[in-house]
């Protein structure tokens, strides 16, 4: 079985499900948006973190390095520069071994199942009274589906605990039949209802997606939709006029829709990688951008739509304008509930 690494476990996670969770973050994904909001969940080996503000220069890291990677640059006047040449690093880490001051870290460790599950229920008191749970997210679980498989096994049958996957639905579907068994709900990605864009922006078969969503659908999965909307690739209004009249098809089937503007906030993780942000300088999207989009949705019949996604034990869905701005308590629809009953 094919171990992933983990970037993080992160306990009393509000907003990847419903209530308060757990969430194991995997490291690895098979797809490559540009403006992915976990950079360091991407690549499915060891990276690290560097933390200029934090670095001392004192060229520590450049004597242990290995490859030549890393280098010491002074400029007059100014306080000597660590650079690094991205092309020949071998990622052996051991500039990170010599740093005394943090300004490297290691991103992702090796941790078995039984450690993984450990953490991830150590907080069940809190799922039990807010409807919460662990949610296993990345990166992308089904790159790793035997052991996205055991370990929901393990948290649904031995736990006891309600299961959530978070996926790009970007898979062979004889790698996500086996999980149903044990998974309360899918949280699925829809970036776009193109493509050409799939597969030459973000690498990945539109087809082999909306199939899979289908076939959890068909199967009385309880599944609920993410869609970021990306200025300039997914924001026009025939982007959202496409995706609306996909998912209007199965509107009373569905868990609910999460609407996601864009934010830049990983910026700075690119930085800290050694990455390229394509998104530098392009601005939050506003609320006001994704309204309609909000609106077609639940006038095709939508169980429920919020903007922001899930957070804590109820959902903000915010409206602006005519409607003003509300939040309702999470409630899974009918479907929703017989599946947790069902997988208890």
């Amino acid at each position: 079985m094919l171990t992933p690494l983990v970037t993080e476990i992160q306990r009393f996670s509000l907003q990847d499900g419903p209530g308060i969770r757990t969430t194991i973050f995997i490291k690895g994904c098979p797809l490559h948006c540009p403006w992915c909001h976990n950079p360091e969940t991407l690549n499915h080996k060891n990276e690290f973190y560097y933390y200029a503000s934090k670095c001392t220069s004192c060229a520590r890291c450049v004597k242990v390095c290995p490859s030549g990677s890393l280098g010491l640059v002074h400029v007059k006047n100014k306080m000597p520069a660590i650079t690094i040449d991205q092309s020949k690093c071998v990622l052996c880490m051991k500039c990170v071994d010599a740093c005394f001051f943090g300004a490297r870290e290691v991103v992702g460790k090796s941790l078995d199942i039984d450690s993984i599950v450990r953490e991830a229920v150590a907080d069940k008191m809190f799922y039990q009274h807010s409807g919460g749970g662990v949610t296993i997210s990345g990166g992308e679980p089904l790159l790793y589906p035997e052991f996205t498989l055991e370990l929901v096994r393990i948290l649904k049958t031995k736990e006891k605990v309600q299961v959530t996957i978070e996926t790009s639905c970007f898979a062979n579907w004889d790698k996500i039949e086996p999980l149903m068994k044990f998974v309360d709900l899918f949280i699925v990605d829809i970036k776009s209802m193109d493509s050409e864009k799939y597969k030459h922006v973000i690498g990945g078969s539109l087809q082999k997606i909306l199939s899979n969503i289908e076939n959890l659908i068909r199967l009385k999965a309880a599944v609920r939709i993410h869609l970021p909307i990306i200025p300039g690739f997914n924001d026009s209004a025939s982007d959202m006029e496409a995706v609306v009249e996909y998912l209007g098809q199965f509107a009373d089937k569905l868990d609910g829709v999460d609407v996601l503007p864009f934010h830049s906030y990983a910026a700075g993780k690119y930085a800290q990688l050694g990455r390229e942000y394509r998104y530098k300088g392009i601005n939050d999207l506003p609320i006001q951008k994704v309204i309609p989009l909000v609106n077609a949705l639940k006038q095709k019949g939508v169980h429920q739509v919020t903007v922001g996604g899930i957070i804590g034990t109820t959902t903000p869905t915010r409206y602006e304008g005519d409607i003003g701005i509300m939040t309702m308590p999470y409630t899974p629809n009918k479907k929703s509930m017989d599946s947790q009953t069902q997988r208890g």
